[in-house]
């Protein structure tokens, strides 16, 4: 089994409810490795829709092996990677999920490190996302520089409808890039901007 030829122990959990619509799998210390074991598993998986492998240390490689297998897999169309350390190789490897995956409509990134170097990867991903409505990016660290290329993508795609950016370092300059995105986009959608630092930036021109 995929288990066994990753070096990992069989995860019997994974394995006695890989039938059922809804698997949650958080908090399993999967690992790299763990993530590689499943992702062989899913990409042939028709019954999974909705996946959450919460704070499981997938780091980059594992976050990789995940986008790999959602590009084969057009079933899954709600998965939850927050709390992983994807951080920007992680990143890379969802944006070139992204431009073929066909079946996504909920992708939950928060909390993976992600600075404006991995927000530059997302950005990509969004340009070319086929399905996505609801994007989570909260709890990262992603600045204004995030918010300005996060922005240009927002203008240039139709299906995105809720963006969640709450806890970054997005103000400013950043803040406006999106507003002025979310502008030109043909989509109308809340962007969940607060953080620590709150900016106002995006409520007021929301409003104006």
């Amino acid at each position: 089994m995929a288990c066994k030829a990753y070096g990992v122990v069989p995860i019997s959990y994974f394995l006695r409810f890989m039938n059922e619509a809804e698997v949650s799998m958080m908090h399993h210390g999967l690992g790299p490795q763990g993530a590689k074991a499943i992702a062989v598993c899913l990409v042939t998986n028709t019954t999974i829709v909705k996946l959450n492998l919460k704070d499981n240390s997938l780091e980059g490689d594992g976050g990789r092996a995940m986008a790999a297998m959602l590009k084969e897999n057009c079933y899954i169309t709600e998965i939850d990677l927050s709390d992983n350390k994807l951080g920007v190789r992680g990143a890379k490897g969802i944006a070139s999920m992204l431009k073929e995956n066909i079946s996504l409509v909920k992708l939950v990134l928060s909390g993976n490190n992600f600075e404006d170097q991995a927000a530059k990867y997302v950005a990509k991903g969004i340009l070319f996302a086929q399905k996505l409505e609801i994007l989570d990016l909260s709890h990262n660290k992603m600045g204004d520089l995030s918010g300005e290329v996060l922005g240009s993508a927002i203008a240039q795609n139709i299906c995105l409808q809720e963006l969640n950016l709450s806890w970054n370092h997005v103000r400013g300059a950043g803040s406006v890039a999106i507003a002025i995105g979310l502008g030109v986009s043909l989509a109308m959608f809340p962007v969940c901007n607060g953080s620590d630092g709150r900016s106002r930036d995006v409520e007021h021109l929301l409003c104006c």
